[in-house]
């Protein structure tokens, strides 16, 4: 036994010596095939194997159709015009150490490019080098391209240290599908001479696994990374980029910049700045860049740290904005979203510090979608530029820190996302009713007002769960009680707002109060008692409702306080109506209403409006005589308008004179997944659902008549569908409803057609 464990021994000895023996490196003598001999330096008729050192000084392809392993790979531009390494293929190269790719002084490229479905596997580092003082015009490219994967186990990092005055090409390029996956750090740095820049486009997809470091110091000029078409970059852990170059005034920078790109952050982003500029820039069509941890802003200066938003970009935070000194911009435009998504309490960052100049937060179009429980909590007043939107999670307020709205911005709630405390708005509403998401941390309550025209307007709105706690037993001419369960409302606004008509809302009728819809008035407070301000429309939303006050009597200027009232007279129509009902189904919405007799009645006429005040008919419906008898109708309308639709019969008699019945109010909501586009269009108009699959659906565009002046069948074979309607120009300029059905019913989107 002792001499066969010998025996192995020096077996595995000369085992080790001969593989030795045979590691050798080799260095390109000329350009062409990684695989024909001449192109190496090293006799016998060899190349490369597993366990050697390759080092390529000319323009070498290796075209792979088996697995094919080195030990290290190093690239170099020596003394020649080009040098480099493109892998090709369908199989896969293995580096089991480093890869090194250095640019001297020289006038020759250095590039490492990877193609077709090639698998490249460094298991080592990967270090590309433009070395100081280097001021050719010469590049060193890191290229992946087709369907093409790269897998470092360490670390990526480029160091670029010079550069000709004429070099414009993007140093890192990833596109068409290709797939770049980093398990170490990654670090790009530029301390002189021209750009540095990685560029994502296409369905290019990096990984970077570890934390990302970009930085620009000396004498750079720039140093960027961007996203382009439908791009996506995944960070998996925390980012940094700094500037403390002197020259210029450009930037380090992540950009997302076209459509349907996404970058993925997973913790902290940091941005510092000395004496430079530090940017996060979203653009293009559904570009989003999403961020798990908090955006922090460290900058010396004001106009050095800049968060921008654009077009209809979106930055997804799921940590806060914070500023380490008294600088800090957020620059928003266009239809560019700031969504605070995170599942703990965020904070809405003051948008003005101390010393700043013109530096500040400045809030267009922010989406809440915070998934805690608890509620957002302002520190300060929130300025809104163009809209609020509340999709999940409640926002705090109080007299010192309200929400904001300026001339023509717009707020939208639910009741899983409102503000609790008081908000405030500015100057018109647009030529639109306004309605105020409101309540309590445990009731929802929103207030609805008619359209404000004036630029000076001012108005402030609150909700309280209780009543106000006087004269609730002071009741006016015709208010036979008031609800003391469903809360109150409140309005303090100055002269220029005018007159306003009110719609009140409650969530449950049983705790309101409310046991016949048809018996709810608006109450309003006049110092003295409660006033009835009637109802013009009231109706039934599940297990709660709503009621608006009388048009043709708003209240007056000076009643604040508002309260839901009940009064039992009723009011005398010339027809006896017992009810009148308006129900969506599936895209249209079925009218019906019962008569207990119409003595006189002649017809009814249904008819519509958009915004509660203008109304216009929709259909006739003959009455059925002089009878004293239970009567029942129905009709429906076809082709509802996108938003709100207030219906109510005009009751006609024998002798022309006419009556009302309460409005019926429906809402056709926009549906997120469907985008018509441009929008303002002029030739071309675009649809496409993202979400919706069935076999086939039928599209339809109205008019603000809602007369149809188009329908189009398409099949779309269980797919997300994408429609291109050219002429569009040939309809007059205005407001038009896209009107898409299927099986699941129907989705509506506007669009307006511009001069």
């Amino acid at each position: 036994m002792k001499i066969f464990s010998n025996f192995l021994s020096v077996l595995f000895i000369c085992f080790l010596f001969i593989n030795n023996s045979r590691a050798a490196t080799f260095t390109s003598i000329a350009g062409g095939d990684f695989d024909l001999p001449e192109t190496w330096d090293v006799g016998g008729g060899m190349t490369p194997g597993a366990m050697d050192d390759v080092i390529i000084k000319h323009n070498v392809f290796v075209d792979l159709t088996s697995k094919k392993t080195i030990k290290s790979l190093s690239l170099i531009n020596d003394a020649v015009l080009f040098s480099g390494l493109e892998i090709r293929g369908t199989d896969s190269l293995v580096v089991s150490n480093n890869v090194q790719a250095t640019s001297t002084n020289s006038i020759g490229n250095v590039h490492l490019k990877v193609i077709e479905s090639t698998t490249f596997i460094i298991n080592g580092d990967c270090n590309f080098l433009r070395v100081t003082g280097n001021t050719s015009d010469a590049y060193l490219t890191f290229v992946l391209e087709n369907t093409s994967k790269t897998f470092i186990k360490g670390l990526l990092e480029f160091d670029y240290q010079g550069s000709g005055s004429s070099e414009g090409i993007k140093e890192i390029i990833v596109r068409g599908s290709a797939l770049l996956d980093v398990e170490g750090e990654t670090r790009f740095r530029n301390s002189a001479g021209h750009d540095f820049n990685v560029g994502l486009y296409g369905a290019g997809k990096v990984i970077l696994r570890d934390s990302l470091t970009l930085m620009l110091t000396g004498t750079g000029a720039e140093a960027g990374i961007t996203l382009h078409d439908s791009s996506d970059l995944q960070l998996l852990s925390s980012v940094y980029i700094f500037n403390s170059s002197t020259t210029g005034g450009d930037y380090a920078k992540l950009r997302v910049r076209e459509a349907s790109s996404n970058l993925y952050i997973q913790d902290d982003v940091y941005l510092e700045s000395v004496g430079a500029k530090v940017k996060l820039q979203v653009e293009g069509t559904e570009g989003v860049m999403s961020i798990g941890g908090d955006i922090v802003m460290n900058a010396s200066a004001q106009d050095e740290a800049i968060i921008n938003i654009i077009e209809q970009g979106e930055i997804k935070l799921g940590g806060n904005i914070l500023r380490q000194t008294d600088f800090g911009k957020l620059s928003m435009g266009d239809d560019g979203a700031l969504v605070f998504n995170g599942s703990e309490p965020q904070t809405i960052p003051q948008s003005k510090l101390a010393g700043s100049g013109d530096d500040s937060l400045f809030f267009g179009k922010i989406i809440l979608e915070n998934t805690s429980l608890l509620p957002m909590v302002l520190t300060e007043d929130l300025l809104i530029q163009d809209s609020l939107i509340l999709r999940n999670g409640n926002l705090q307020t109080s007299e010192l820190a309200k929400v904001i709205l300026e001339d023509s911005a717009t707020i939208s709630g639910s009741s899983t996302a409102y503000i609790e405390g008081p908000v405030r708005k500015l100057g018109s509403t647009g030529g639109q009713n306004l309605t105020i998401p409101i309540g309590t941390s445990s009731m929802y309550a929103p207030i609805t007002i008619t359209a404000i025209t004036s630029a000076s307007s001012d108005v402030t709105f609150h909700y309280a769960s209780e009543p106000p706690p006087f004269g609730v037993e002071e009741l006016g001419i015709g208010v036979d009680s008031v609800s003391t369960n469903a809360g109150s409302w409140k309005i303090e606004k100055n002269a220029s707002t005018g007159l306003l008509d009110v719609t009140l809302n409650w969530e449950d009728s049983s705790d309101a109060g409310v046991t016949d819809i048809d018996d709810v008035v608006v109450v309003g407070w006049d110092g003295t008692e409660w006033v009835d301000y009637g109802q013009e429309s009231s109706g039934v939303e599940g297990a709660g409702g709503y009621v608006t006050s009388i048009a043709s009597e708003p209240p007056p200027f000076g009643v604040e306080e508002f309260m839901l009232g009940f009064n039992s007279s009723g009011a005398l129509l010339p027809v006896e109506l017992k009810r009148f009902k308006a129900t969506p189904e599936s895209g249209r919405v079925k009218l019906e209403w019962k008569t207990v007799s119409e003595i006189n009645a002649k017809v009814f006429v249904v008819e519509r409006s958009a915004d509660g005040v203008h109304f216009e008919t929709i259909h006739f419906v003959d009455s059925k005589g002089a009878i004293s008898t239970p009567a029942q109708y129905s009709t429906t309308d076809r082709s509802p308008i996108f938003g709100w639709n207030y219906y109510r019969l005009r009751m006609i008699d024998n002798d022309g004179s006419f009556d009302y019945s309460p409005i019926e109010v429906v809402k056709f909501k926009d549906n997120g997944s469907i985008l018509a586009y441009p929008n303002p269009v002029r030739e071309v108009l675009y649809i496409q659902d993202t979400e919706w699959i069935e076999e086939e659906v039928r599209i339809e565009i109205y008019d603000r008549n809602s007369t149809r002046i188009m329908e189009k069948v398409i099949e779309l074979n269980r797919a997300p569908f994408h429609l291109a309607i050219a002429g569009i120009h040939e309809f007059p300029s205005g407001y038009y409803i896209v009107k898409i059905t299927g099986k699941a019913g129907s989705k509506f989107v506007n669009f307006v057609i511009a001069e």
